[in-house]
C-alpha cells in the first residue's frame, strides 16, 4: 500500500463518517437507515466527485508539509553547540 493509498483511505473513511454525522445529527434520520443509504452515497457521481476533491486536496497538503519538513531537516544550523 503506498502512502497515496493510506492516504485517500483515511480521508474516504473521514468523509464517509461526516455524511453519516451529518444524516444522523443534522436530518434527524435513524442510523439503520443511513447504514441503507450509504452504500447509494458510495455510488452517486457527486459524492464521488467531492472525495476526489478532498482526497486531492489532503495529499497536497500532506506532500508540501512533507517537503517543508525535509527542506528544515537539510538547512544548516547556525548557533549550533558542539
Amino acid at each position: 500500500m503506498t502512502l497515496q493509498d493510506v492516504i485517500n483511505e483515511a480521508i474516504a473513511n473521514a468523509f464517509r463518517a461526516g455524511a453519516e454525522w451529518h444524516a444522523i445529527v443534522q436530518c434527524q434520520q435513524d442510523s439503520a437507515k443511513v447504514g441503507r443509504q450509504q452504500r447509494q452515497w458510495l455510488q452517486d457521481p457527486r459524492y464521488q466527485q467531492m472525495l476526489r476533491h478532498h482526497q486531492r486536496q489532503a495529499a497536497e497538503a500532506i506532500g508540501r508539509a512533507i517537503l517543508r519538513l525535509a527542506v528544515e531537516q537539510e538547512r544548516p544550523r547556525s548557533g549550533t553547540w558542539i
